[in-house]
């Protein structure tokens, strides 16, 4: 039965292409200096749809301004995925052991996952 539900849910979110698996949650400000574009503020964009990688990703900064689409599939404790997806630009690391794969901001977060605390989620590099 279990590998129903996961031959299901896999096959559901096939046609996204989103088939790179990680944990999310927000992060407030201050946003700005950041370790990818120090204080350049045109970097943020007017959606505010921006995020930070974990030591996982982070590649020493060689994922900077590059863009990810995120999915939330599941809430870690509390919750609720909204279904939508959500494209970020990556403009700072987080480098602390605890951090997840990815830190979004409020915007971007709330198009995605409603609740606090972390979240799992489906993700791709995509062009912008």
């Amino acid at each position: 039965m279990k590998a129903l539900t996961v031959l299901l849910a896999t096959s559901y979110f096939a046609h996204l292409g989103l088939c790179d698996l990680g944990v999310a949650t927000t992060y407030k400000a201050p946003y700005l200096p950041n370790k990818c574009f120090g204080s350049n503020q045109a970097v943020i964009p007017s959606d505010r749809f921006f995020g930070a990688l974990g030591p996982q990703m982070w590649d020493n900064g060689g994922n900077c301004g590059r863009h990810y689409q995120l999915r939330c599939v599941s809430a870690v404790f509390a919750g609720q995925c909204t279904g939508k997806t959500v494209t970020i630009v990556v403009i700072e690391g987080r480098l602390g052991n605890r951090a997840p794969q990815f830190s979004l901001s409020p915007e971007a977060a709330d198009v995605i996952y409603k609740g606090g605390g972390r979240f799992n989620v489906e993700y791709q590099e995509v062009a912008k």
